[in-house]
């Protein structure tokens, strides 16, 4: 919620909710389930990017990942989806879901759109896509240390040459990239700029530049942090407002589907 209120969101206009306080949006899942085939959510390919990191069984609940986020989506009726480029597979499965529900009970859900930034992909430090279950992201709670010693540890190679080559040189596109992004400037350009310099001015000048892009929202994030009491407010009142609409919505289901006893 602080990371939120940091970046922008005004609680006042958002409603920022816990899961587990919204039992009728998990109660959607079921039906969802239930117009979706197992092979759609074996071809889904977050699944598999996040079963091929795990390195673990393949578990049900990361297999119906999607459905859970197709509920997220539709228990508010949401029309509208920010996303990155790696998440259109979800929007994708969510209209596909809300079709198929409107198709066999009657129109209930809208059919949502995706709405992608004019940066649909950030890379994480590793080249990946930047998350924290690979742990190659860069958090508004670090401090600026912490975040220079994220960007050091950064794997690079030996090429003293900055380039920008996402497939043959991760490291280094990743962070030309995360410094680009921050500067509003091309990452080829950035690359130009440090030339033959080395990683280790390409680790200085993209630390400095996050640092720099990051500095106004981590000074808010501290200023919000002081109030112990506000995360706990916030998320209150959206837990409150959140189950309202959830359970509004469920009810509409529950007629359409014939299950009101």
């Amino acid at each position: 919620m602080l990371d939120y209120s940091a970046a922008g969101l005004d609680p006042a206009l958002t409603t920022i909710f816990t899961h587990s306080s919204v039992p009728a949006l998990n109660q959607l899942v079921l039906p969802f389930l239930s117009l979706v085939t197992e092979a759609e959510l074996h071809r889904n390919p977050t699944v598999k990017a996040e079963l091929a990191a795990s390195g673990r069984a393949l578990s049900a609940l990361l297999l119906t990942y999607p459905v859970h986020q197709a509920a997220d989506i539709l228990f508010c009726k949401g029309n509208l989806v920010p996303v990155d480029k790696d998440n259109l597979p979800h929007v994708e499965m969510t209209r596909l879901i809300s079709r198929r529900f409107n198709e066999r009970y009657g129109t209930v859900f809208p059919i949502p759109d995706a709405l992608l930034t004019s940066t649909p992909e950030v890379p994480g430090l590793d080249g990946r896509k930047m998350s924290k279950s690979y742990g190659n992201a860069i958090a508004l709670s670090m401090t600026p240390d912490e975040t220079v010693a994220a960007i050091r540890g950064t794997k690079t190679d030996q090429d003293r040459r900055i380039t920008f080559d996402p497939e043959h040189r991760p490291g280094v596109s990743a962070l030309l990239s995360t410094a680009a992004l921050c500067l509003g400037i091309g990452s080829a350009v950035l690359a130009d700029d440090i030339g033959d310099a080395g990683s280790s001015e390409l680790k200085s000048a993209t630390a400095t530049a996050v640092n720099d892009f990051l500095g106004p929202l981590r000074e808010r994030r501290r200023q919000l942090a002081a109030d112990e009491d506000l995360v706990r407010a916030v998320l209150r009142q959206g837990n409150e407002a959140a189950n309202l609409v959830a359970e509004a919505t469920l009810d509409q289901v529950r007629e359409a589907m014939g299950t009101v006893y």
